[in-house]
């Protein structure tokens, strides 16, 4: 009889994420009686770095898809929304981390509207480059799944930061925010609308920096609409019902980027009292008193803020788009006026002790059963063989079966 721990190498074989010769390594490095254990072997693989606790929870149990996806090697699951889900992810051909946004076959499939929404996003995201935006690396399609492969920014949304730790002062908020105006004064100027801008699109990193997330719903200013089931239109509202524009919600199409300064105006109100400006009701409700009502004075929600920072706020939040503050960088320019110095705060970096400890706890995390990997359309390319067949030192030819690796890797355990 085979034992155990034979299905869980041949499991790791079949995934790709570690070869032949990796695995023998690992085998030795263990005293010989605990090699035989499935269990064992892969708390060892987790210590010594060659897995994630994502990875090994899928191994152990069998599922060896969907965790290399060449040429990237997904570590642990970061969130998943509508349209797919977000994984930590290495790039083999430069150890570079990543957070691999994918939208899985069988929704590209089922649901048309999604699969435009996601190439839409997969154009538009190349097209910005700036320090305030979440950086694009490559997007494409392999093994049937559309991915954007972006950078990992540790850290914590705006709104979950509001959540836990209450409002914020209006110094801190003031300059979060100059860095968002300044984020989107860059997409401004390529013709993009963000029209989502709301507090869990905005990420607040360790070093207190600000980066806008998402351009899933973006739009090209001028752009002709074919799809106005994917883009939004007349009949068609686009956008996040607490903070879109009152103008979004008669035709999405119809905008420019005064509607991302209304999201700014709302977001703003949000991170200042811990509500957005029109809380509970059904979506329809949250649409007429955006367009009709008038939110809560400000400093009636909290009386620390200054009332001309307040005027600010509910001027950004004009209902008639005439009344707002014109372009982006007029609320870049009034924010400045409240914002405390940014020269001292240290630059996020990928070296640094903040970022490793983000991706250590990500790996570290208890797995939610839920999550699994990336549901590829096909299996995963083996293209680690040669290398196997290479420490069987010419043993064995090009075809042999997958079961003699596995005995060649014992071997070499020895």
């Amino acid at each position: 009889m085979q034992p155990p721990v034979n299905d869980f190498l041949k499991t790791i074989l079949r995934s790709g994420v570690l070869d032949a010769g990796e695995l023998a390594v690992a085998c030795r490095q263990l005293p010989r009686e605990q090699r035989y254990d499935p269990c064992v072997l892969a708390d060892h693989l987790i210590r010594t770095g060659k897995l994630s606790r994502f990875q090994a929870s899928k191994l152990l149990v069998g599922r060896a898809k969907g965790l290399v996806m060449e040429p990237y090697q997904v570590l642990a699951p970061i969130g998943r929304g509508g349209m797919g889900a977000v994984y930590l992810a290495r790039d083999s051909r430069n150890q570079q981390l990543v957070a691999l946004k994918v939208l899985p076959p069988n929704k590209a499939r089922r649901q048309e509207r999604l699969l435009a929404r996601f190439r839409r996003e997969m154009d538009l995201c190349r097209r910005v480059a700036h320090p305030h935006i979440a950086q694009t690396f490559e997007v494409g399609v392999k093994q049937g799944v559309y991915y954007i492969a972006m950078e990992f920014i540790p850290g914590i949304d705006l709104s979950k930061l509001v959540r836990e730790n209450g409002p914020l002062p209006v110094p801190r908020a003031a300059r979060l925010f100059v860095e968002v105006a300044q984020g989107l004064h860059h997409a401004h100027q390529q013709g993009l609308v963000h029209r989502d801008i709301k507090p869990s699109n905005i990420r607040v990193t360790p070093s207190d920096r600000a980066k806008v997330l998402d351009l899933g719903l973006a739009l090209i200013e001028g752009e002709d609409i074919s799809e106005r089931e994917v883009v939004g239109g007349q009949g068609y509202i686009v956008g996040s019902m607490d903070y879109i524009a009152p103008e979004q919600t008669f035709d999405a199409c119809a905008v420019d980027g005064r509607a991302d300064i209304y999201g700014m105006g709302c977001s703003l109100y949000f991170a200042l009292t811990g509500k957005p400006p029109f809380p509970g009701g059904s979506a329809k409700e949250k649409i007429l008193r955006h367009r009709g009502e008038e939110p809560a004075l400000l400093t009636e929600r909290n009386p620390d803020v200054p009332a001309r920072f307040a005027e600010l706020v509910h001027h950004m939040m004009a209902k008639d788009p005439d009344k707002r503050l014109a372009r982006v960088e007029m609320a870049l320019q009034e924010l400045m006026a409240w914002s405390p110095s940014v020269t001292e705060l240290p630059a996020d970096r990928h070296d640094d002790s903040v970022f490793r400890q983000a991706v250590e706890s990500l790996q570290a995390a208890e797995v939610d059963d839920d999550l699994e990997a990336i549901p590829v359309a096909e299996p995963v390319d083996w293209q680690r063989w040669p290398l196997a067949l290479w420490l069987a030192g010419g043993a064995v030819a090009a075809g042999v079966l997958l079961i003699v690796v596995i005995i060649l890797i014992l071997l070499l355990s020895q």
